[in-house]
């Protein structure tokens, strides 16, 4: 090789690596050593080819090669009889054909060749670092030869730039695989969904609409925790194969991360097309997935924000998602919401509602009220339930059911609870005679490390018999349990503490419930209980729970009773006990105490003004 062909040889080598270096498309830089490689050996055809993880060949750069010839060879596998390149890549050696009209590994491809003019080839293989076979690099002849000894200076140089420049590609594409990738299940993450919808929604016509579907799973979490999280990332993996396959082409698919997924659909007619959407979304996961010899299932909350050409950017469009996503889960799951502006005014006022509770709860604002359960059998007062009660500055009193789900929410369940169970046992101890107190817990108390600790903790600092405490614990707080959710209950129960089913009936598992924990009493929600006298079906559903818990030696307490009709109803189906305003409504600490006195002196119920 002389001197002038060394220095522009040295020369391309350089131009490739810093192309490399910049970052330029791996075409492109392949297309640029072509076309100087051909400048060089001007009797020369130069081709690229990658080879992929099953073994098929993909044209990367042929500029002087007839694109149709380049597209018959897309897809190809290697082999030993493949032509040159397909044999090269097979072998990981050189091979060198100079007569491609007669040589035995063209049989089935010189009918491609020969017409074009090309009567020889040589292509040797490109490796990696670690020996794969990533790609071939062939010169074409229009004559029948071999190289010559400046085509051979010139593959050896250009074999390793080439495994240069392919690796760095690789690298690179694993790297954006990362980034724009979720690797449990192979969909694209919220970068790249934020990056597609921004884009999507910037060339968006005007006359053309976008919908956002945000989807949460519904009791995920409990298959996490009762099954593991191996099964979890199966069943997450399975999930995005079905909505995959479910939503169509043009629908683009990604995992925003834990359990939420999100889709977005171009659309001509915006509701209609949510609409369906959503409902062959429910449709494919409220089906039961069978996950490594498991049954599991789930469901699908879905919330829908929808954009006219680009009236709305990408974080409006995700923001309205998200709140009618939470409304859906707020309306009882498995079901989905249109956003709506009047959600825009909730979400202010739980904004409000969140730095209102974090003062109150500072200042000490909460006070505990106390409903009085009575024995129907004797007539005597036997329990009362703490309930909590919280009067805004402004607002007037806030029901739990409006602040305990923002208390969760915030993360601060875990001290207002624990200041509910000290001052509840504070009180029953110092009430005159052995009357039992019922506290409610949240779902996140029971899951909290060291639970048990802290409900011995505030009887042994009342004083308080663990007998006298009475834990109520909701059907759905049991559904979605954990292994320490029942290890809590299991031991508290052991310590002596009496353990109350609440809201039963509301539920979807209750008879596996009573099976599952060591429960004392169960309490019959008030919805049953106030269509007594009014629907047969409510009546038939308590007396099935009273026969039941009688027949495993379980006492049921009635919630709700607020007529002397539903009390004598009770009275004759042999309910243990009941609560509800019949009897009294909910009192002040100070007024329970003279309740507990007159009631002392008689043993029948009695109706309590507002206390």
């Amino acid at each position: 090789m002389d001197d002038r062909s060394s220095t522009e040889l040295q020369r391309l080598q350089g131009e490739i690596l810093e192309a490399i270096a910049r970052g330029e498309p791996l075409a492109g830089v392949a297309e640029h050593l072509c076309r100087r490689v051909e400048a060089l050996a001007p009797d020369v055809l130069c081709s690229i080819l990658t080879v992929d993880a099953q073994g098929r060949l993909h044209p990367l750069a042929a500029p002087s090669l007839p694109e149709s010839y380049s597209h018959s060879l897309d897809g190809l596998p290697i082999g030993p009889l493949a032509g040159s390149c397909g044999a090269a890549a097979w072998r990981g050696t050189a091979v060198e054909v100079v007569d491609i009209e007669t040589d035995p590994l063209w049989t089935e491809f010189r009918a491609l060749a020969l017409p074009l003019g090309l009567h020889a080839c040589w292509s040797s293989p490109i490796k990696a670092r670690d020996g794969r076979v990533v790609g071939t690099f062939a010169f074409y002849y229009r004559s029948r030869r071999g190289p010559a000894e400046l085509d051979r200076e010139i593959v050896a140089r250009c074999v390793d730039l080439c495994a240069i420049a392919i690796e760095h590609d690789e690298v690179q594409s694993r790297v954006h695989r990362l980034a724009f990738h979720d690797q449990v299940t192979g969909l694209p993450n919220r970068a790249s969904f934020t990056e597609h919808a921004t884009r999507t929604l910037a060339a968006l016509g005007a006359e053309r609409s976008v919908n956002i579907l945000y989807i949460d799973l519904d009791d995920f979490k409990a298959v996490n925790d009762t099954l593991g999280h191996r099964i979890g990332d199966q069943l997450l993996g399975m999930v995005a194969q079905r909505l995959s396959a479910c939503v169509g082409k043009g629908v683009f698919v990604a995992r925003l991360g834990g359990d939420e997924f999100a889709l977005l659909q171009v659309s001509e007619d915006a509701d209609a097309d949510a609409r369906l959407l959503a409902g062959k979304i429910k449709a494919v996961l409220d089906d039961p997935f069978d996950v490594d010899e498991q049954q599991v299932t789930i469901g699908a909350s879905i919330g829908i924000a929808s954009t006219i050409g680009a009236d709305l950017d990408f974080d409006e469009l995700a923001r309205r998602a998200d709140m009618a996503l939470y409304e859906a889960k707020g309306g009882g799951r498995r079901t989905h919401r249109f956003f709506d502006p009047s959600m825009d005014e909730i979400v202010q006022l739980r904004r409000g509602l969140k730095q209102d509770l974090r003062t109150a709860i500072d200042n000490g604002a909460f006070r505990l009220v106390y409903q009085p359960i009575v024995a129907l059998e004797s007539g005597e007062l036997v329990a009362v339930e703490a309930l909590l009660r919280w009067r805004h500055p402004s607002r007037g009193s806030v029901p739990p059911a409006a602040f305990i789900p923002v208390v969760e929410e915030m993360g601060l369940i875990a001290p207002l609870g624990d200041w509910v169970l000290r001052e509840a046992c504070s009180a029953a101890a110092a009430w005159p005679r052995e009357i039992k107190v019922g506290v409610n817990l949240s779902p996140l108390q029971l899951r909290k490390p060291g639970f048990v600790l802290d409900v011995v903790s505030a009887l042994n600092q009342a004083g308080l018999p663990a007998h006298r405490l009475d834990l109520e614990v909701t059907e759905s707080a049991l559904l979605a349990s954990d292994i320490a959710t029942r290890t809590a209950l299991n031991e508290l129960h052991d310590l002596g503490v009496r353990l109350s089913l609440d809201d039963f009936g509301t539920g979807y598992s209750s008879l596996q419930l009573l099976r599952a924990f060591p429960f004392d009493k169960i309490k019959i929600d008030m919805s049953f209980v106030r269509d007594i006298g009014i629907d047969a079906d409510s009546e038939a559903i308590i007396r099935a729970v009273i026969r039941l818990a009688r027949d495993v030696g379980i006492r049921t307490a009635a919630e709700g009773v607020e007529t002397a009709a539903q009390y004598d109803w009770l009275v004759r189906h042999r309910c243990t006990e009941v609560q509800g305003y019949h009897y009294s409504r909910p009192l002040a600490e100070a007024d329970l105490r003279a309740f507990i006195d007159q009631s002392a002196h008689r043993a029948v119920p009695v109706v309590v003004a507002q206390g």
